[in-house]
């Protein structure tokens, strides 16, 4: 994702920001059915289903994948899986979906985790960088892939930001209310955070000329962790003062 569009994601007011944690309300999600008797079941040949055709689409690319060989890997008959899926579009946006539901759990359980904020900003940013690397990298079709989805999602770069932006923001909200981070405006931090590590979540339709590593996105994110915790530092010594001349 580049600077321009992460400008124009950042304009968003506060109100589009996901529910961290709670399910995407993509139509694709409708088709997954209610709870009920045999609800158990009936959603377990629904995760069948998707990951044969996650599978499928990385090794073979979705215009080399039929729908009958994803209901043979998935171990169900053709008929069954078009009564979950009309089309490999249908399927192309439910692994779509699949995928940031998976975030926001792995978001969420980040979030509710009893380690320190510095600590939950590492974790998080480095489990997003290995897994947009894993898309980007992890199959020789990903930019067709990248093209199918962006053409049946086309908010799904914006998506993804504001999801790491609510993210991001939450930990340092928590992050300051422990006391071991001091920031100024949480969500323009949050936003400059994440313009400066954008270079390192590209998509397979825009490779970066140098490649983008681990190692050097963790170099900008300690920086930023360490302007925050010097804020806190300041701010102790200015409450140190103030305790020392009301007690004189």
């Amino acid at each position: 994702m580049n600077i321009e569009q992460f400008s124009s994601i950042f304009t968003l007011p506060r109100s589009n920001f996901p529910d961290i944690g709670a399910s995407s309300d993509h139509e694709a999600t409708s088709k997954r059915p209610r709870a009920g008797p045999r609800a158990k079941t009936i959603m377990s040949k629904t995760e069948k289903i998707i990951e044969a055709a996650v599978n499928r689409f990385r090794y073979y690319g979705i215009a080399k994948t039929t729908m009958q060989e994803i209901a043979q890997d998935a171990g169900v008959a053709v008929g069954t899986l078009y009564l979950y899926f009309k089309n490999k579009d249908d399927l192309v946006v439910a692994c779509t979906v699949e995928f940031i539901e998976r975030h926001l759990r792995d978001a969420e359980a980040i979030l509710k985790s009893q380690i320190p904020a510095a600590q939950k900003l590492r974790r998080y940013i480095t489990g997003r960088f290995r897994a947009a690397e894993e898309i980007r990298t992890g199959s020789r079709h990903a930019a067709e892939l990248t093209r199918a989805v962006l053409r049946l999602k086309p908010d799904r770069l914006e998506e993804e930001a504001r999801i790491m932006w609510a993210t991001v923001a939450e930990i340092l909200r928590q992050g300051v209310a422990n006391g071991e981070f001091r920031v100024a405006s949480i969500e323009d931090d949050a936003k400059v955070f994440l313009f400066s590590t954008a270079y390192f979540f590209p998509n397979a339709l825009d490779e970066p000329q140098i490649p983008a590593t681990e190692p050097d996105l963790m170099t900008i994110v300690n920086w930023f962790i360490d302007q925050w915790s010097r804020g806190r530092g300041k701010l102790k010594k200015l409450l140190a003062k103030k305790r020392s001349r009301a007690g004189k």
